[in-house]
């Protein structure tokens, strides 16, 4: 934990993956889609309510901010900020999964999951308070946070034409947080840290969500989604805001790629027994992925 990979270094490390990964994807989608014969371009079935099976598999690109609050402690006064007090690269590169079943043509349900695993080092300058523990200045601090979204959500197609599909639904955010910290003055012991605080919460997040999406032309497709709530579930007490806008385009009904952008926040505060957590996590970036429908 301690030689945790923040800095700029880690972040291009994983950038390079991901984009080597991603290229060898669309190149796999491109050449999948050349390989079609006209005959199958020309068959009919483009537009809203056709497919009944979608998946989109790509990168994901975030800036990243991030404020912490663990048993209501703040620092000078506001949240701990995790990339600037801690560290954490306020940049990520992963992956990410979306996609639906058309059960009906006005119905489908649909579903996503994507996930950052952070860590970072870093020599404090300054005391730092968390839950019980002080972190003194000059220590040497190594954490973690993972963040997992899982996303299911039903949508009804309210408006449907030959080019227009407006829908609106009701789903849920199954989220997944571990944030962990631990440091030393003098005895650098990962096994036993002088100084260590954690803590973790996993619960649903409902969400109300509209989608707007316009046939440019049939293989050419754009679209504007947001979801909204804010709703006290069981420990967990959250708002959730999400916008985003896409552009795709199918080389046939069944391959294509799309291009994205994507922004979040949620503001979280849950208890883990007598600890009480507060987060605000807000994310905004390119998504770039391929498509597979049937």
């Amino acid at each position: 934990m301690f030689n945790g990979g923040s800095g700029k270094a880690g972040f291009a490390v994983k950038v390079k993956r991901v984009q080597t990964n991603l290229l060898l994807l669309f190149l796999s989608v491109l050449a999948a889609g050349l390989m079609q014969t006209d005959k199958a371009l020309a068959q009919e079935g483009w537009g809203p309510g056709q497919d009944k099976w979608k998946f989109e598999l790509g990168g994901y690109f975030p800036s990243i901010n991030t404020e912490l609050q663990i048993d209501g402690i703040e620092i000078d006064g506001d949240d701990l900020d995790l990339e600037d007090k801690l560290g954490f690269d306020d940049s990520d590169a992963l992956w990410r999964l979306d996609g639906y079943w058309r059960f009906f043509k006005r119905h489908r349900l649909n579903f996503g999951y994507y996930q950052f695993n952070r860590d970072a080092s870093v020599t404090l300058d300054e005391e730092i308070e968390i839950g019980d523990e002080i972190f003194p200045i000059n220590a040497r601090a190594g954490s973690e946070l993972n963040l997992g979204f899982y996303s299911f959500d039903y949508m009804y197609s309210y408006f449907q034409g030959e080019k227009w599909e407006m829908s609106a639904g009701l789903g849920a955010y199954w989220i997944d947080f571990e944030f962990s910290i631990a440091a030393c003055l003098n005895n650098c012991d990962e096994e036993e840290p002088e100084f260590f605080e954690s803590t973790d919460f996993n619960g649903p997040l409902p969400y109300l969500k509209l989608a707007f999406e316009y046939y440019i032309t049939p293989k050419w497709l754009a679209i504007i989604k947001g979801g909204f709530f804010a709703l006290e579930v069981s420990d967990i007490d959250g708002t959730l805001l999400n916008l985003g806008a896409k552009i795709e385009y199918q080389f046939t009904k069944t391959f294509g790629l799309g291009l994205g952008y994507d922004g979040f926040r949620v503001d979280v505060t849950a208890k883990d027994g007598d600890l009480r957590s507060d987060i605000i996590y807000r994310y905004h970036g390119i998504q770039a992925y391929g498509i597979l429908k049937f």
